[in-house]
């Protein structure tokens, strides 16, 4: 269904991969709530805050560095919030192992064609890893969840179009397995922010193909504002 991938160069920055002209899964997000006519609305804030836990799990010498600039306030709070959760996560022995002992290549951008409609699509993983033959790929995508519970961040998946996101970029890659590692944002008191493990089963991976299929098709029909 993809073809002619390309990996860009290792350094390419978020703004790059931004910039480059092609589909992301955050356009098709666009897309679907614009065809319910329900726009979607950014919040900044909470973009920064997701900036700052992937690059505490992912890339922690440049989290230190934002760190060191940052001014007293607001910004800082957020800082350090993003660096406990991210300490929670690796705290976990599954998480821990795929951050730091597996061929695991993080944050790294890479484009492909749409076969049916032609379109160029990009991703940017989290982490992708390749076996010791490569003879198995897995997509291990990090989140921040106000959920109280397992059973209740599994009912987001659907509902934020995770099953989506992890469908189209375990296609674009060639991937056959999909990762979700989730921490809580807040905590029951006294206690430390759980941690979450789930793997896309089958059927969810069915249905995230079904949602970006008809997005792409739709994409293709009409002019599509680029944003991420």
């Amino acid at each position: 269904m993809f073809q002619n991938l390309q990996h860009h160069h290792p350094n390419t920055s978020q703004a790059e991969y931004r910039g480059l002209n092609a589909v992301s899964n955050s356009d098709l997000s666009n897309l679907a709530a614009e065809l319910l006519g329900q726009p979607r609305f950014f919040n900044q804030e909470a973009l920064l805050f997701g900036t700052h836990f992937h690059s505490a799990i992912l890339e922690p010498d440049k989290y230190q560095q934002v760190g060191a600039l940052l001014p007293l306030g607001k910004g800082e709070l957020q800082w350090k919030q993003a660096g406990q959760l991210a300490a929670a996560v690796r705290r976990r022995r599954y998480p821990r192992h795929v951050i730091y002992t597996s061929r695991g290549q993080a944050e790294q951008t890479f484009t492909a064609t749409h076969q049916p409609t032609g379109l160029l699509v990009k991703v940017r993983p989290d982490l992708l890893i390749d076996s010791p033959k490569r003879q198995r790929r897995t997509v291990v995508d990090f989140k921040t969840t106000s959920c109280r519970d397992l059973a209740q961040f599994l009912t987001t998946v659907e509902k934020y179009s995770y099953d989506q996101q992890g469908a189209f970029y375990a296609d674009v890659l060639g991937a056959q397995r999909v990762v979700l590692i989730a921490v809580q944002k807040r905590a029951p008191k006294g206690q430390q922010p759980a941690v979450w493990v789930h793997e896309l089963t089958p059927p969810q991976m069915e249905q995230g193909r079904k949602k970006y299929g008809k997005l792409l098709r739709c994409a293709a029909e009409q002019p599509l504002k680029l944003v991420a």
